[in-house]
This record gives structure tokens, C-alpha cells and sequence, in this order.
């Protein structure tokens, strides 16, 4: 099945070998000498040749089955694989789709609620904060998903994810302080997703108080006067869908929210750590 590819591997072998013969069967012609010696040596030389052959081509032979079973399987893992990215695309295409459509509702309930049912519209913007969450979750978790880096003034896109706050801010009485200024170079729409996340959690889990934020340039440190978190719920803080003891006692949190941070800090080459004291409050440093 393989003798043509295995004679065009082997040709220089093989023609070496004619050619050696070849002087050694012209050296006994002009010397004139038995060629009883000669046969039988070719004899030999043959039987050892033909031996050595069939054992070098069933080698050459198995590598060659092997090396078309791997390109088959890889060609079928290409396919399923190919399967499987366009149902992820086509799957984040409708949970995309799902998402904005779910977000039209809210916005006409939270226009109401913002005159008639203050209750209303703090739990329509907590719906929205889950589905944001789903949403964001989905498209980092695609490989298609651009990362634009820029210059960044971190203070101002802080203010930005605090004014989206502002209402729970105010109706919890909470106080807010901003401090430092830093530009950094990085995709400033996933850096914001990451810290509405820390400031959601801040809002969610403190009562009385407020959030302090200082900015550096090394660094964007969050520190809430919070309920605080177990320290035996530290190390899983960011483990998918682990909601902790806050999580359980809240039952509204999806566990994906720290998680999604983690994964877009990831993208970006920053990491995070979290130190936390029941009762006290917790502080969330981003370390540029």
C-alpha cells in the first residue's frame, strides 16, 4: 500500500547500494578474479538486504497507518469542533438577542417605578444587573470577542460605574469617596465590566457606611463597610457559580459575578485579590 512512498524515501539508500555493487562486481571483472566468491557473497548480501528491507518497511509501514489514523482523527475532531464553535456562536447569538429584548420591558417598568413604586425599580435594576451579567459572561467566554486597549483615566470611568449606582447609593444613604488619579493602558468597556461587579457586590452587602475607591497607578483599590466575608469563603470567591454564605443568605446571587471578573481581569493582565473581616467590610484591590 505505502511501497511507492517508501521506494521515493529510500532511493538514495538503494542507489548507493547499486552503485557500490556495481564497482565492487567491475573490480573482480578487471582484476579477472573467481566470481564463485562474488556470487556468493552477492547471495548473502542479497538474503541480508531483503531481510533488512521487509523489516524497514513494516516500521515504515505502521508509522505511515499511524500517521493517517491521527490526520483521519484529526480531521473528524476539526469537524466537531467546527460543530461545536458555530453552536456556541449561534447559542451566544440568541442569549444576545434574548437579553436586549429582555432589557426593553425593564426600561419601560423602571420609567414607572421611577414615580410610582421605588421598590419596583430597585428590583428591575437588580434583573437588569443579572442579565448584564449573563450577557458580559457569554461574550468573554467567546474567542471572538476584540479587546481594545487605550489610554484609560481610571478615576473618571470609576465615576462612571458610580453614577449608575447612584440610586442604590442614595436609597441605602451610603457615603461614596473617590481618591487618587491614574491612567492606565487598557480595553476600558471589559475593565468597567469587572468594576461594576466589585461596586455591585459593595452596594448589595453594606448598610451602613459607604464605599471608599483610591486610585494609583499600580493599582484600584475598593474597600466597602460592609457585612464581610467568611474567610473560609475566600479562596472559592471566584470559583463559577459559588454564591458563598453572603450569597446563600442574600438567594439572589447568581455566583457568576466575581467569576466574570476574574475571567475579564484575566484578558486583561490584571489581577485581583480580596481580604475581607465579618462585620468590618471587605477590600477588593485591583493590581494594574
Amino acid at each position: 500500500m505505502f511501497w511507492d512512498k517508501y521506494l521515493k524515501r529510500r532511493a538514495g539508500l538503494f542507489l548507493t547500494i547499486i552503485i557500490g555493487f556495481t564497482l565492487f562486481l567491475s573490480t573482480f571483472s578487471l582484476w579477472q578474479l573467481p566470481m564463485i566468491p562474488l556470487l556468493n557473497a552477492s547471495l548473502l548480501f542479497l538474503l541480508i538486504f531483503s531481510v533488512y528491507t521487509i523489516i524497514d518497511y513494516q516500521k515504515f509501514y505502521k508509522y505511515q497507518q499511524q500517521l493517517t489514523n491521527l490526520k483521519i482523527d484529526n480531521a473528524q475532531l476539526t469537524a466537531k469542533l467546527s460543530v461545536q464553535l458555530q453552536r456556541d456562536k449561534d447559542f451566544m447569538d440568541i442569549m444576545r438577542v434574548w437579553t436586549h429584548q429582555m432589557k426593553v420591558p425593564l426600561a419601560s417598568m423602571d420609567l414607572v417605578a421611577q414615580t410610582q413604586l421605588p421598590e419596583l425599580q430597585k428590583q428591575t435594576f437588580a434583573l437588569e444587573n443579572y442579565l448584564t451579567i449573563l450577557l458580559e459572561y457569554l461574550r468573554v467566554q467567546n474567542t471572538a470577542t476584540d479587546f481594545r486597549f487605550d489610554v484609560v483615566n481610571v478615576r473618571e470611568l470609576v465615576n462612571t460605574v458610580i453614577k449608575k449606582y447612584a440610586p442604590q447609593f442614595i436609597h441605602k444613604e451610603l457615603q461614596v469617596t473617590i481618591v487618587g488619579e491614574a491612567t492606565i493602558k487598557t480595553d476600558p468597556k471589559w475593565l468597567a465590566v469587572a468594576i461594576e461587579q466589585i461596586i455591585n457586590n459593595a452596594v448589595k452587602y453594606t448598610e451602613t457606611g459607604g464605599v471608599t475607591i483610591q486610585v494609583t497607578d499600580q493599582q484600584l483599590m475598593i474597600v466597602d463597610s460592609g457585612i464581610g466575608i467568611l474567610a473560609s469563603d475566600l479562596p472559592r470567591l471566584f470559583s463559577h457559580g459559588f454564591t458563598g454564605y453572603n450569597g446563600r443568605l442574600d438567594k439572589k446571587s447568581s455566583g457568576l459575578g466575581l467569576y466574570l471578573t476574574k475571567l475579564v481581569l484575566n484578558k486583561l493582565s490584571f489581577d485581583i485579590s480580596i481580604t475581607s473581616e465579618i462585620g468590618i467590610g471587605t477590600k477588593v484591590i485591583i493590581h494594574f
